[in-house]
C-alpha cells in the first residue's frame, strides 16, 4: 500500500523553504524632531501570487506543521542578506518568535554566526521579541528576550498594548524599545481615550528607560498627537511603505523628514532646553576606557562625557563615578584599560532634542527610575550633539517658568490668565484635532457682590475656580480672565452637555453654602439693580457658552463667538448652550 502523499500546504512550504523563496522588504523607523532615521525593520515576504505572500498565513503554516524555527533562520538570513546589500548604515530591526527557541530545530549561536559572517556586529541588531500564537507563556518570552540581551543584542518589545501578556512580559524585562500597537495610533488625533492611553504607556516607557515606537503611523494628525504626546519614534506608511530597495528611496524619505521637522519647529511653542546645553568635549566610538579616564582627568568639572559616532549622533554616556568604581577595583585599569568605551557606557541614556517643550523634557528627566533621576542627559540638535544638560539646571530653568507663568497668573485664583489662555486657544488650534472652547461666568454676580461684600464675593470667585479645577482633565485647560469670567478648553466629547450640566450642579450646590439660611430659605436675595432699583435677585447661576471646534475652523476671535451667544445661554433655562461650527455655518443646540 502506497503512503498517502503529503498535504499541499506541508509540500510547498518545504519547496519553499528549499528554494529559499523569500523576499526581504525594509520599513524605516525615524524620529521626526531630528528629522533622522533610527533603522529598518525587516519584513518577510513569501512568493508573489501564493497562499503564503502575506506573513500571517505564512508562519501559520509553518507552525502547524512543525517548520517554525527553519523558517525564521531563513528570514533572518535573508534579511542580513538584503540589508548588507543596501549598504546602509543604520540600526536593522529583526523579529523573532520566542516559541522557536525550546523547538529542537533550532540551535544556540545561529545569529551571532550570521553576523559575523556578513561583517555585522550584535550592536547593530534590535531583536523585536514577537508573539503570533495566542497562549504563548510569558516567561518563555522573557526566557527569550533574556538570551539575546545576553548576546549584546538591543531589545525591542513589539505590539504594546496588543494583549495582557505583552504587558506582563514589560513588567518583566527592561526593553530598550517597545512598540506601540497600530490599534492606538490608529484616529489618535480624534480619540481623547487613546491619547490617555498612549500618554500613560510614554510615561511609563520613560520611567523604565526605554523609548517608543509608535507602528502604523499614516496621518499627519496622528504624528502630530504622538509628537506632543512623548513618543520618540514613528513608523509607517506616512513616511515610506515596506521596500526591498530603501536606499533607492532615502533621498525621499529625508525630504520628507526634513519638511515634516522644519513645519512641526514652526508651529512649536519657544522652547529654553538649548539654554541648558554645556558644550562638553565628547568620546569617540572606539575610545579606550583608558583614554576616556584620562579625558576626564583633564575636565574636572565634568560628571559625564557622551559617546558618538561619526555623524556626531549619539551613541551613549559615559558617567565618571561609573568609571572610577570600574578602574577602582584591584586589577581594574589591567582588566579594563583597553576596551572601547562602548562595552561600559550607558548606552540608554536619556537624549532630549533642544526643541523640546520644557515641560516635556522635564516629564521624562524625573520620569526615569529613582537611582537615575540625577545622571545628567544628553542635548542634541537635529539628532547631532550639541551638549550636556545638567539636571539642576533643567529644575532651575522649570522653576523660572512657574515664576513667570504665576506673573501672568489671575492673583485671586493664581489661573492662567489672559496670555496664557491666548497662547493656549492657538495651541489648541494647531493641534489639528477637534475641541471645546467653553466661556463661563456667572448670572447675578454683580448684585451679589453689591449685596454680601467683596470678601464673600472673591470666596464665590474661587469657590466657582474650585469646582472648575476639580472638574478638568489632565487633556484639558483652565484659564481666568478676570472677575466671574473663565475659560475651559476640553477635547471633544459625546457626553458634553451632561459633563457641563454635573459642572453646573456641583457649583449649585457649593455656591449654596456661601449664603445666608434666610437667603437659602428664599431662593434669593435682595439688592439693588443697575438703575439703583430694590428688587428679588435669584441663586447666582453658572452660565456656559460652549464651541465645538472642528479640525479644519479658523477663528479669528473667540471672543466675537461667544458675545454672540452668550445671552442665549443666560436665557436657557438650564444656563447653556453649546454651539456646533460646521465651516462658515453655525448651528445652535440648546
Amino acid at each position: 500500500m502506497k503512503p498517502a502523499p503529503a498535504a499541499p500546504s506541508v509540500c510547498a512550504l518545504q519547496r519553499l523553504l528549499d528554494a529559499r523563496d523569500l523576499r526581504m522588504h525594509f520599513q524605516p523607523i525615524v524620529s521626526v524632531p531630528t528629522a533622522r532615521v533610527l533603522g529598518y525593520e525587516a519584513l518577510a515576504r513569501g512568493p508573489q501570487g501564493s497562499p503564503y505572500a502575506s506573513p500571517l498565513p505564512l508562519f501559520g503554516a509553518a507552525r502547524e506543521v512543525g517548520q517554525l524555527a527553519p523558517l525564521e533562520r531563513l528570514c533572518r538570513e535573508r534579511a542580513v542578506e538584503g540589508w548588507v546589500a543596501t549598504e546602509l548604515s543604520e540600526l536593522l530591526f529583526l523579529n523573532v518568535t520566542p516559541e522557536v527557541l525550546i523547538d529542537p530545530a533550532h540551535i544556540n549561536g545561529q545569529t551571532i554566526a550570521l553576523l559575523a559572517a556578513h561583517g555585522l556586529s550584535p550592536q547593530q541588531i534590535v531583536i523585536e521579541i514577537t508573539e503570533q500564537s495566542p497562549g504563548i507563556d510569558p516567561y518563555l518570552m522573557a526566557e527569550a528576550a533574556q538570551h539575546y540581551q545576553a548576546m549584546g543584542f538591543a531589545i525591542a518589545l513589539d505590539d504594546l498594548g496588543d494583549g495582557y501578556a505583552g504587558l506582563r512580559l514589560w513588567s518583566q524585562l527592561n526593553p530598550d524599545y517597545v512598540k506601540l500597537d497600530r490599534h492606538f495610533v490608529s484616529g489618535l488625533d480624534h480619540d481623547r481615550v487613546k491619547r490617555r492611553f498612549v500618554r500613560s504607556i510614554v510615561d511609563i516607557a520613560h520611567s523604565l528607560g526605554s523609548r517608543v515606537v509608535a507602528e502604523g503611523v499614516e496621518r499627519e494628525g496622528e504624528l502630530q498627537a504622538l509628537v506632543e504626546l512623548g513618543t520618540d519614534f514613528y513608523q509607517g506608511w506616512l513616511f515610506a511603505r515596506p521596500s526591498p530597495t530603501p536606499q533607492d528611496k532615502r533621498a525621499e524619505l529625508e525630504a520628507k523628514l526634513m519638511a515634516l521637522a522644519t513645519a512641526r519647529r514652526q508651529s512649536a511653542a519657544v522652547t529654553e532646553i538649548r539654554r541648558l546645553s554645556v558644550a562638553l568635549p565628547t568620546l569617540a566610538a572606539g575610545t579606550s576606557v583608558a583614554e576616556a579616564a584620562e579625558c576626564f582627568s583633564r575636565l574636572p568639572n565634568a560628571n559625564a562625557l557622551a559617546v558618538i559616532d561619526k555623524r556626531h549622533q549619539p551613541l551613549g554616556l559615559l558617567g565618571r563615578q561609573q568609571l572610577m568604581a570600574l578602574l577602582g577595583k584591584r586589577y581594574g585599569f589591567d582588566l579594563h584599560g583597553r576596551q572601547p568605551v562602548e562595552t561600559v557606557m550607558q548606552r540608554r541614556a536619556l537624549c532630549v532634542e533642544a526643541g523640546e517643550p520644557l515641560e516635556q523634557v522635564s516629564r521624562k528627566v524625573t520620569g526615569r527610575d529613582e537611582s537615575m533621576r540625577d545622571e545628567d542627559f544628553i542635548i542634541t540638535d537635529a539628532g547631532r550633539y550639541l551638549g550636556i544638560g545638567h539636571v539642576i539646571n533643567l529644575l532651575q530653568l522649570f522653576t523660572e517658568q512657574q515664576v513667570q507663568l504665576a506673573r501672568q497668573a489671575n492673583p485671586l485664583t493664581q489661573l492662567p490668565g489672559n496670555r496664557p489662555i491666548r497662547a493656549a486657544l492657538e495651541h489648541y488650534q494647531r493641534q489639528n484635532t477637534p475641541f471645546v472652547a467653553c466661556y463661563l461666568d456667572l448670572d447675578h454676580f454683580k448684585p451679589f457682590n453689591d449685596r454680601f461684600g467683596y470678601a464673600l464675593g472673591d470666596q464665590m470667585i474661587l469657590t466657582l475656580a474650585r469646582v472648575l479645577s476639580e472638574a478638568v482633565g489632565r487633556e484639558d485647560f483652565l484659564g481666568h480672565l478676570g472677575g466671574d469670567d473663565f475659560i475651559m478648553l476640553l477635547d471633544d466629547s459625546a457626553d458634553l452637555h451632561q459633563r457641563l450640566a454635573a459642572l453646573q450642579r456641583h457649583f449649585a450646590a457649593e455656591s449654596l453654602e456661601l449664603l445666608p439660611e434666610a437667603e437659602r430659605r428664599a431662593g434669593g436675595f435682595e439688592a439693588k439693580d443697575r438703575f439703583d432699583q430694590l428688587r428679588f435677585f435669584p441663586h447666582t447661576r453658572l452660565s456656559i457658552t460652549a464651541l465645538r471646534v472642528p479640525v479644519d475652523a479658523r477663528i479669528d476671535s473667540f471672543g466675537d463667538l461667544w458675545s454672540r451667544f452668550k445671552s442665549a445661554a443666560k436665557r436657557a433655562p438650564h444656563g447653556r448652550v453649546v454651539v456646533s461650527l460646521r465651516g462658515e455655518q453655525r448651528y445652535l443646540q440648546r
